[in-house]
């Protein structure tokens, strides 16, 4: 190959790339991922205040909203240029458009945005087909299968290898199959195809780093709310405020007659959840189970405060109750849940039960740690007995 022939689709590409353009579709495509990013926790966070499971809802509002981000990305870019199909802005923008669609299939980690990463290239080179823009051979098809392979791949491990140095391969393998698959649509040489691939990965590293920057953030506002006393997951108190507050508890009933009952419990098998529907169902169960002991302790006017001391593991303190008066609330609150299903994915509804213990403050109790492990040993027990129990001071009942 001729020296100029490589020199000058380089020379063009740096022309191009440093350009007025190029900041322009820079700054729209990351005006666009930092809205993904705002959606991202508004989903979690709208659909994390309802009880039922809303796993459909919110991958339809993945869906959607990729959907939106794509076409809004290319009203825009098509308003800035009206040729730009056939033209080497429209490069900038499908390279824009990979990076919206890497980016989501490594933060969003959902069905829906694996599905449209499949079946976008599908789409675009069948209806390349049908137009006669194209024809079917076995390199754009051996394209294709590369990128679903990689598709599948990033989906299944996105949580190590986006810390990995496997990342900047599977950003290489990506840009080189899209742009493969292009060339069979567009007039494009094999430098041109690997220039275009450089330039996706450049970008997409700047994304990186700065999707970096964007999850320190969000460690940091987790690392707040758990400061201020919640757990960021399920919104009720977390383990910090429970040990202030059974230390508060513990000075002021520890000192006169007033009763003062703890209640633990534990939910059932919850480690099948995460390994046999993965961590995102196991999440959704622990929302649901918090949200609804939270909502039914609140509706029986129980004064109770409910706490997430541990993985599956909630205390709830009864100030002027017995456990004797503290038991029956929460066995209340446990039949309700048992009666009603939760669907881990479509068409598999199950039931989810909780092992329960329940004790007192004691007059030997030393401190706050000595209620804590009694209730904790009841629970415990409870467990111990084939699960679905509840161990009130040591007296063990199953719940079945």
């Amino acid at each position: 190959m001729p020296f100029s022939m490589v020199v000058s689709p380089i020379g063009q590409w740096f022309a191009r790339f440093f350009s007025f353009n190029t900041l322009i579709i820079a700054a729209i495509t990351i005006g666009v991922l930092c809205i993904l990013t705002l959606v991202s926790y508004g989903i979690d966070r709208f659909f994390g205040r309802y009880e039922t499971n809303t796993a459909i809802y919110e991958e339809i509002s993945w869906f959607v909203s990729l959907a939106i981000a794509m076409l809004f990305m290319q009203a825009t870019f098509m308003a800035l240029h009206a040729d730009i199909d056939n033209s080497q802005l429209g490069w900038q923008y499908s390279n824009a458009q990979f990076i919206i669609l890497f980016y989501c299939l490594y933060i969003v980690h959902r069905k829906t945005v694996l599905l449209f990463n499949m079946g976008l290239p599908i789409y675009i080179y069948g209806l390349a087909i049908i137009r006669h823009q194209t024809q079917f051979n076995i390199l754009n098809l051996l394209a294709m299968l590369l990128l679903i392979a990689i598709i599948w791949v990033v989906y299944r491990n996105s949580e190590w290898l986006i810390d990995s140095a496997w990342y900047y391969a599977t950003q290489f393998l990506f840009g080189v199959a899209w742009w493969s698959i292009l060339k069979g649509i567009r007039i494009m040489t094999v430098s041109q195809v690997l220039l275009l691939t450089f330039e996706f990965m450049l970008m997409m590293t700047i994304v990186h780093f700065g999707n970096i920057e964007i999850r320190a953030m969000i460690k940091r506002y987790m690392k707040l709310e758990k400061d201020n006393g919640y757990d960021f997951l399920t919104g009720v108190r977390n383990r910090r405020t429970f040990n202030e507050v059974s230390n508060e508890v513990f000075e002021v009933y520890s000192n006169n007659d007033l009763p003062v009952a703890m209640a633990m419990f534990d939910i059932d098998h919850f480690k099948l959840f995460n390994d046999q529907y993965g961590h995102q169902v196991g999440d959704s169960v622990l929302k649901y189970v918090a949200q609804l002991f939270s909502d039914e302790l609140f509706e029986r006017k129980t004064n109770a405060q409910l706490f997430r001391v541990g993985g599956e593991e909630f205390t709830i303190i009864f100030r002027n109750r017995t456990s004797a008066e503290a038991a029956p609330i929460v066995k209340a609150i446990r039949d309700i849940l048992v009666e009603k299903t939760f669907e881990v994915k479509d068409g598999l509804d199950v039931r989810i039960t909780v092992s329960i213990g329940v004790t007192d403050l004691k007059k030997s109790d030393q401190s706050a740690k000595d209620f804590y492990k009694r209730v904790d040993k009841y629970l415990y027990q409870a467990k111990n007995n084939s699960r679905n129990s509840m161990s009130v001071e040591g007296d063990v009942s199953s719940l079945s």
